[in-house]
């Protein structure tokens, strides 16, 4: 739970890049009094090809970051991150921790749908914590996992509307196409960035789903006015530890938002 006592403290949230402020731009619309920090590890993006133990020591140093902040809670808007090191920064934190895997799991385990694919870095789908964790829930529905590695370069280069971009998807999801899919998750932040040319893909016949409407709906339900508490005049802080100044040009098409000042910072 929320500490009482920090409720007009701000949120931290954290990614390796860009991709968690896909769900940051949910949290702020949900939270309009609400101050946020942000945290991007351009300096070790991406996780999705790093080992477990590369993964967890950064995502402690990311949370523990924001710890000195003094927020009162912890987004972890990363799907790598929180396949293997949400147990890790629970243990090494004192403020309530929240991952974007779970609220996705159970919006789909809860479903009558019988065919879903995972979209995900190597990492997470190697994982397998989606597939896992929604047949422990319903064991009905059948799950094709598909690791897109190249979805995240993409969209740090911003290529997501080229050429490049449809020829790419249409190499990892051909046979994903051929399946009679209802449901997609997309189990990485980076994503949504591609979700017009992914509906373009599958003709706008795919419900897609993605962490940031779905975090925030969950934070909502969980926490509901605590996180409201914040002056009206609220500061949104954004910290990166590599090139503020790509994060700053590239970051505003995540957020649809400007993005004025961003700090570096070494974790």
């Amino acid at each position: 739970m929320i500490n009482t006592k920090k409720t007009n403290f701000p949120i931290g949230v954290f990614d390796s890049g860009l991709g968690g402020l896909t769900v940051l731009k949910y949290l702020l619309k949900t939270f309009p009094e609400q101050d946020f920090i942000y945290l991007g590890d351009l300096a070790n993006l991406p996780y999705g090809n790093k080992s477990k133990d590369k993964i967890i020591h950064y995502s402690i140093k990311c949370s523990q970051f924001l710890e000195s902040k003094n927020v009162q809670g912890i987004v972890i808007a990363c799907n790598t991150a929180s396949s293997y090191a949400l147990k890790s920064v629970k243990a090494k934190t004192s403020v309530p921790i929240f991952d974007v895997v779970s609220p996705c799991v159970q919006k789909i385990a809860n479903s009558e749908i019988n065919n879903i694919a995972i979209l995900g870095t190597e990492k997470t789908i190697e994982s397998k914590i989606y597939s896992k964790s929604i047949n422990a829930i319903n064991s009905k529905i059948k799950i094709y996992n598909k690791a897109c590695p190249l979805f995240v370069p993409i969209v740090e280069e911003g290529l997501e509307n080229s050429k490049i971009s449809m020829n790419i998807i249409d190499y990892y999801l051909n046979d994903i196409k051929k399946q009679k899919i209802e449901k997609i998750i997309l189990g990485c932040t980076h994503y949504p960035i591609l979700l017009e040319s992914l509906n373009d893909y599958f003709n706008n016949n795919i419900e897609i789903i993605h962490s940031g409407p779905v975090v925030a709906e969950r934070l909502l339900s969980l926490l509901g006015l605590n996180l409201l508490k914040s002056p009206s005049n609220r500061t949104v802080s954004y910290y990166v530890t590599d090139l503020p100044s790509r994060f700053k040009k590239f970051g505003n098409k995540f957020l649809d938002d400007n993005i004025d000042k961003v700090k570096l910072v070494s974790i």
